[in-house]
């Protein structure tokens, strides 16, 4: 479901760097749509955060990891976000210093909404702004074309792909080419009940072991099951 338009979408920034929270800040204050409502350093205050202040968007800095290839059970921000996505209503934005392929993928599949690299990010106040915007009114995955191709025009990194029915496919393929469109009118536009559009994705978030609509996204267009025209 969609955010009403009458209020401010609302915020909360992470990051152990002050000068990160304070040129993002700085960066979303101008945007008119957008209301920061806290700041925190670590994991743990991004999780406290989340319990007080109910926000619509978490922006999560990504600051020390210095590669794609630990494993997922090492990655205590992989456990954060997974609990962030799972326990509220917050959609995560992570902001990284580092862009490797496993990266993305790691924080994209454990429920992250979004992922930019900060140098973007703090280069472009109308590119944040906007990716904040994207994520809070579940639009489209806000991902800047250097990463997309990075994740999507490579292959995936796999032997195994999961299975998914031609139907289900054709609905993910719907998702992908209407980003503007609720599930409700997805639903309409396949000539299916919502009920039934939902429950076919519970299915596909089971197949894939995603926990979202987001997730289920990046991992067919990384099996390569869904193409995003261009």
């Amino acid at each position: 479901m969609e955010m009403k338009t009458s209020r401010k979408i609302q915020v909360v920034i992470i990051d152990d760097q002050e000068v990160v929270r304070i040129g993002v800040r700085a960066a979303l204050e101008n945007d008119g749509r957008i209301e920061i409502v806290a700041e925190g350093a670590t994991e743990a205050d991004a999780l406290r955060l989340t319990d007080k202040h109910h926000p619509d968007v978490l922006l999560l800095g990504l600051n020390t990891i210095k590669t794609a290839k630990l494993a997922h059970r090492n990655l205590s921000v992989f456990d954060t976000i997974r609990r962030l996505v799972k326990n509220s209503q917050t959609s995560v934005l992570v902001l990284s210093r580092y862009g490797q392929k496993g990266l993305i993928h790691t924080m994209l599949h454990a429920g992250a909404s979004g992922f930019m690299l900060k140098d973007e990010a703090m280069n472009s106040c109308e590119a944040l702004a906007q990716a904040v915007v994207d994520i809070a009114y579940k639009r489209k995955l806000p991902l800047s074309p250097s990463l997309y191709e990075k994740l999507f025009l490579q292959g995936p990194e796999i032997d195994d792909v999961p299975r998914l029915t031609k139907r289900r496919i054709e609905i993910m393929q719907a998702i992908a080419d209407n980003p503007q469109l609720t599930l409700a009118q997805v639903a309409n536009l396949l000539g299916i009940a919502e009920s039934t559009l939902r429950n076919n994705l519970s299915a596909i978030f089971r197949t894939l072991d995603t926990p979202n609509v987001n997730g289920a996204m990046i991992e067919c267009l990384r099996l390569g099951l869904v193409r995003i025209g261009q």
